[in-house]
């Protein structure tokens, strides 16, 4: 279904605006909302009833990680919430019957004398559980080395924690409004667009230099951008499945620059792709998998290191990130296990 607008047609589901969803790969754009007070239990429900039994163990293991890591300080917690991390992936690719190597697929080491997130270093594998997520994901990072500090600035949650920390680091996220999918008077190609929620943000010059994305000058009281790649949108020519089809072929890859931050509401952000010199083009659970992993690694073998860590410029920004990682893991995991988008009530 469509309605027509002042230059495009807005495209519905569901008498509703198609939006860009959590689920990474497969999202269920029909269903409603799912408003959940505890998303572990949703999860593990909904695992019982459509996948197999070591999909729940992992999800249940996964929970009794993440309880037992409220209770303990950032200088010990990192091990029991990158166990949560790691089983909530288990349960992942059980759930979508993916192979995986039991290997963590991610190595780290400190270089240099000085206490810096620059030294702390992750070697990506070819092989392991790390491996087999970013395939889920349709990207591959093997051979790979990242800081810790690079990794950290490329998270969404933590990036304003990051640019107070390192003063002299340029934003890279921009806050939208409103985003959603449009297609073509008349015509069958669609697209996804978005406006600036914020005025400071709406510079031509940082526009212009998008890969992939363009100003809609057709819109003079409102400052859109669109990805410049169509798909195609056809009621009168293919059928509803093959229209979600292509949608979910082209939300996938816009999916690789618009990122979400998990809370009682839904933030989307345009990540920029202009500072190639300290851009991860990595989807968000990536990211913190592999930060996760250098910590709780710190945690076992020198935790001496890990508590000057947490005494340095960057203990706000660490503070940061134990407090809110492992939260923005699960509801991102939740959904791409589920298909659904799982919202507390009373959501805004």
């Amino acid at each position: 279904m469509w309605v027509k607008t002042v230059g495009h047609d807005l495209i519905l589901l569901r008498k509703s605006k198609i939006r860009p969803h959590k689920a990474f790969v497969m999202p269920d754009f029909e269903a409603p909302t799912v408003l959940v007070s505890d998303k572990y239990d949703y999860v593990e429900l909904w695992l019982k009833r459509n996948s197999n039994r070591k999909a729940r163990i992992l999800w249940q293991q996964a929970e009794n990680f993440y309880r037992a890591s409220l209770s303990m300080p950032n200088e010990s917690r990192a091990i029991l919430a990158y166990y949560c991390i790691l089983n909530a992936v288990k349960a992942l690719l059980e759930a979508k019957g993916i192979k995986y190597s039991q290997l963590h697929g991610v190595s780290g080491k400190s270089t240099g004398m000085r206490t810096s997130l620059c030294n702390e270093i992750s070697t990506i594998k070819s092989n392991g559980i790390f491996f087999s997520i970013n395939k889920y994901y349709g990207s591959n990072f093997s051979g790979i080395d990242v800081s810790l500090k690079n990794v950290m600035y490329n998270i969404p949650f933590v990036h304003r924690a990051y640019t107070v920390t390192y003063r002299c680091s340029k934003e890279l996220f921009i806050p939208l409004k409103d985003p959603h999918f449009v297609r073509q008077n008349g015509g069958s190609e669609a697209w996804f667009c978005a406006e600036i929620a914020d005025e400071k943000y709406c510079d031509n010059k940082v526009m212009d230099r998008q890969r992939g994305w363009e100003i809609d000058k057709s819109v003079s009281d409102k400052f859109i951008i669109r990805r410049k790649k169509r798909f195609r949108w056809d009621e009168s020519l293919n059928s509803k499945e093959d229209r979600i089809n292509e949608l979910l072929s082209y939300h996938q890859k816009i999916r690789r620059d618009i990122k979400y931050i998990h809370g009682d509401q839904r933030l989307w952000y345009y990540k920029r792709n202009d500072r190639a010199s300290d851009l991860l083009n990595w989807p968000v659970p990536s990211l913190i998998f592999v930060a996760m992993h250098r910590l709780s690694e710190l945690t076992r073998y020198d935790p001496k290191k890990l508590l000057c860590h947490f005494e340095c410029q960057h203990n706000w920004l660490l503070t940061e990130f134990m407090n809110k990682a492992t939260d923005n893991f699960i509801d991102q995991i939740a959904s791409d296990i589920t298909g659904r988008e799982l919202m507390v009530p009373g959501y805004r």
